[in-house]
This record gives C-alpha cells, sequence and structure tokens, in this order.
C-alpha cells in the first residue's frame, strides 16, 4: 500500500532536486496538482527546514535537507569520498559515486585528481537518467533481468561495467561498474575522463579494485 499524499509531497522534493526555485503555482502547474495540496506540502516541509523561501517567496530546498543527509550517512560519507579520492589520483580521473531515485543516478559523492592542474569538475547532486548514463546503466544491472531492457544492462551483467563516450558528458567517456554496498543498497562508481585519454580496461581494473574497497563492510576498512 502506497500513501498517495505522501508520494505527491516527495514529488515536490524531488522536484526542487535540481536547485531551481520555484514558485507553489509552478510546482502544482510542472506536476499536475492544485495549488492547495502543494501549498500544504510546502508549508509542512518548511516547519521542518527541507524547504525554504528565496527573497522573491519562490521555494528551494532548505538546509533541513543536508542534516538529514549528513545524519543519515554518518562516517560512512567521509569513507567514501576517501576511497573515491584515492581512486581518483591513482586513475588521473575525476571519480563520482551514485545513487538510484526513481528514474535517476544522483551523484552522491565526487572527487577529482589532486595532481592534474585541470579536471573534469562533476557537482553533487547532479542527476543522470538511469537508462542513458553509464551511472545509471551500471545501476540498473543490478537488478534482476527484464523483458525488453536496453541491451547495456544485460551486457553489463557480462563484463561488469559499461563504458559510454559522450553521454552522458559531449567529449568525455565513462567507465561504471555497479556496486551493492554492505547493506544492500544499489550505487555505481564512475571514472570520467576526456575522451580517447584513459585506457578502459585500465579504468576498469581500478574501479574494479575500489569498488572491493567500498564494499567491505566499513569496520574492516583501512583509509
Amino acid at each position: 500500500m502506497r500513501s498517495q499524499t505522501l508520494a505527491r509531497s516527495l514529488d515536490v522534493l524531488q522536484t526542487l532536486a535540481d536547485g531551481k526555485p520555484r514558485t507553489s503555482q509552478e510546482l502544482a502547474d510542472n506536476l499536475g496538482l492544485h495549488r492547495s495540496v502543494i501549498y500544504r506540502a510546502l508549508r509542512t516541509f518548511e516547519d521542518y527546514s527541507l524547504v525554504t523561501r528565496a527573497a522573491d517567496g519562490r521555494f528551494l530546498l532548505g538546509l533541513g535537507m543536508a542534516g538529514l543527509a549528513k545524519t543519515a550517512m554518518g562516517d560512512l560519507e567521509a569513507q567514501i569520498e576517501a576511497v573515491l579520492q584515492e581512486l581518483s589520483n591513482v586513475s588521473s580521473a575525476t571519480a563520482i559515486f551514485c545513487g538510484p531515485q526513481r528514474e535517476e543516478a544522483v551523484v552522491l559523492t565526487s572527487t577529482r585528481p589532486t595532481q592534474r592542474l585541470a579536471s573534469v569538475a562533476i557537482r553533487v547532486g547532479m542527476r543522470f537518467s538511469l537508462t542513458q548514463s553509464a551511472p545509471g546503466l551500471a545501476i540498473l544491472a543490478l537488478q534482476p533481468p527484464r523483458e525488453h531492457e536496453i541491451d547495456e544492462v544485460a551486457l553489463a551483467r557480462q563484463t561488469g561495467f559499461v563504458h559510454t563516450k559522450g553521454a552522458p558528458f559531449v567529449s568525455l567517456e565513462v567507465v561504471a561498474v555497479p556496486v551493492e554496498m554492505p547493506d544492500g543498497q544499489e550505487a555505481s562508481l564512475s571514472l570520467i575522463f576526456p575522451t580517447d585519454d584513459g585506457d578502459v580496461a585500465v579504468m576498469f581494473r581500478h574501479l574494479r579494485a575500489y569498488k572491493e574497497r567500498l564494499t567491505t563492510p566499513t569496520e574492516a576498512w583501512e583509509i
């Protein structure tokens, strides 16, 4: 059983997650709901600091969202970031760790190699389609096979990785591997680098090694 009211309220947060402030009417139009429904959800979220209002009265996500995320992740966030930073330095590429949210893969952690003056910058919170990006396809590869699924997903189950050129980033290549965390949550680990500036097989070996670091219970990590 699902709560329709709760689902609609969460859709409001999902819409605001792109960082673009909106009025209650804009949110209502976007979600196809009556403004009064949206406004009640927004007022409740305001009470918990999950949304706030800009000076012009438009709504955006509040600091309470960051507080919830930080509390939920705890030490795990620092451990993931430490592993990704080491991966970036070893591979000389940008590393991102993504988790699924409905039909998208969301960047939860992003690191760049410290030894390179110029490298690809990927913002935490950036979102990619699950079906049109290497990070998303890698996450889908963790799920049971489905009829009419994308060929790349089936291939990823066989090879252990996804490789794309120009998607979702123009002039960039992405190599991604599926990651099942110790608590069972699905995620992906990816390396991003300029086209023809890295060896895919080498990148995959790096990802496979550091994936093991992420999937080992945290008490066994040696960072």
